[in-house]
């Protein structure tokens, strides 16, 4: 199996290796609902089983990827439950992973990418364009589930994956580090409704680079409501070559001697960026799990609208 030197694999490259052995494909598709001016994330099995790519197996990222234990929503599980879903999902610490959702964008997809390497797995690959691109170039799908033979995995956390509050809070006004607001611009503004946390705005200092910049720069400022029209005009789902991701978040600032640290509403839009940035090869990333869910809720944490 050749290696691939970026985050992201082409929908071709799967096609093809569709049957190698050591290969373990998630599909980690979910929605969310509104509940009294909160947005609640849930799983989408039954989606999965009309239709996946063949040889996929589906993970819950409600339920089985966010920890049950934490005050805060959608935040990542523990290395212990972690460790029991990926042995159910049969990976192992040598698997190669290939993670996709049906989104248009990467987000829970790029989430569960991000898990695995903090969790110490270095052969997870998200495939580009996801399940949509898949079916828009009309590729085999199958349906029913998959059921591999267990395997054994071992979690290591590497802290250089992820950021904690102090650590932001550390950032604000430091030349070294940039903040990266992963949602939507009038999130970011504190217009609209904020679904994914309690006060609107930004943390102090933050540049906003929504995540479906990353599939196209010129889509900045499409709202959410138009997200889906959109990407589903371009006719592709798949992310802005590098050079384009480098000029985007160069124009923002970023430069590779700089620590990045993303976050979003709840880590989902983050994982995401986080993943164009390290495709982009801004290395020194890492993503901030609690996101605004955490800062907002913490009357002492300053905050910005613009």
């Amino acid at each position: 199996m050749t290696a691939q030197l970026s985050p992201l694999v082409a929908t071709s490259w799967l096609a093809e290796h569709l049957e190698d052995p050591d290969l373990r494909i998630i599909d980690v598709r979910w929605k969310f609902r509104e509940e009294h001016g909160r947005g609640i994330a849930y799983d989408d099995p039954e989606d999965f089983r009309r239709e996946h790519i063949p040889g996929a197996v589906h993970v819950g990222m409600a339920s089985e990827l966010c920890d049950p234990h934490s005050p805060l929503p959608d935040m990542i599980a523990g290395p212990e439950d972690f460790e029991k879903t990926m042995g159910r999902l049969g990976v192992a610490n040598s698997s190669h992973v290939v993670v996709y959702d049906d989104s248009g964008i990467p987000l829970a997809a790029a989430r569960l990418w991000w898990a695995l390497s903090y969790y110490g797995h270095d052969k997870v690959h998200v495939l580009d364009g996801g399940l949509q691109q898949w079916k828009l170039e009309e590729r085999p799908l199958e349906s029913g589930d998959n059921r591999p033979p267990a395997a054994t995995f071992r979690a290591e956390r590497r802290e250089q994956w992820i950021a904690r509050k102090s650590d932001v809070l550390d950032a604000i006004g430091d030349p070294g580090v940039v903040l990266v607001d992963c949602l939507p611009n009038d999130l970011f503004r504190g217009a609209g409704t904020h679904l994914w946390g309690g006060r609107s705005g930004h943390i102090p200092g933050a540049v906003n680079v929504p995540a479906i910049s990353n599939i196209d720069p010129e889509l900045a400022l499409v709202s959410y409501a138009e997200r889906a029209r959109k990407l589903s005009e371009r006719r592709s789902f798949r992310f802005a070559d590098q050079d384009d991701l480098r000029a985007l978040y160069s124009g923002k600032g970023l430069s590779p001697d700089k620590e990045v640290i993303a976050y979003c509403g709840r880590g989902l839009a983050a994982s995401c960026g986080l993943l164009a940035l390290r495709t982009a090869g801004f290395e020194r990333s890492r993503l901030y799990d609690g996101s605004w869910a955490e800062w907002s809720a913490d009357e002492n944490m300053p905050i910005e609208t613009s």
